[in-house]
């Protein structure tokens, strides 16, 4: 009887202290933040919209456009050009003059938000397959970057 007692004890205990950690983890107000770690190969490409602007202003920058066809037409970047997953074969090839114009200058691939993935797939295709470096991904929306301020794009 007192081996089903003690079992009990701690099988209670083990379930309360389980339960005040995962209560603790979200409603801490020092909780720890929750997020993916980025390796170092990947936080190499990234570049936030101030610093896009920046670069833009040193020199000639490709902005490269990962969304869709239908948001690109709803709007872009100036002077961007379409590329995305979907239509990568005839954009690649519609678009190759300008690609080829880009080597040795910086490229930037976006699309909506930090999240998205589309620009980090298109931003390794222009690595890999056309050889074009360096090619950042804008961490952040493309709407972000300062337009009209000195080293933005020109509209």
């Amino acid at each position: 009887m007192k081996l089903n007692s003690t079992a009990g004890q701690v099988i209670a205990i083990g379930t309360l202290a389980v339960f005040a950690a995962v209560l603790s983890a979200f409603l801490h107000p020092k909780r720890p933040a929750w997020y993916r770690v980025s390796s170092p190969e990947e936080l190499r490409w990234q570049i936030l919209p101030e610093k896009a602007a920046a670069l833009s202003g040193e020199g000639d920058v490709l902005w490269v456009d990962a969304r869709s066809k239908k948001k690109f037409e709803e709007g872009h970047l100036p002077n961007a050009i379409l590329l995305n997953a979907a239509e990568w074969g005839d954009l690649m090839f519609q678009h190759m003059d300008r690609l080829q114009d880009a080597m040795g200058n910086p490229v930037v691939v976006y699309c909506d938000t930090a999240e998205c993935g589309k620009s980090t797939y298109v931003a390794q295709q222009l690595r890999d397959l056309i050889g074009l470096d360096p090619v950042y991904i804008l961490k952040g929306n493309w709407r972000d970057i300062p337009l009209g301020e000195p080293g933005a794009p020109a509209p």
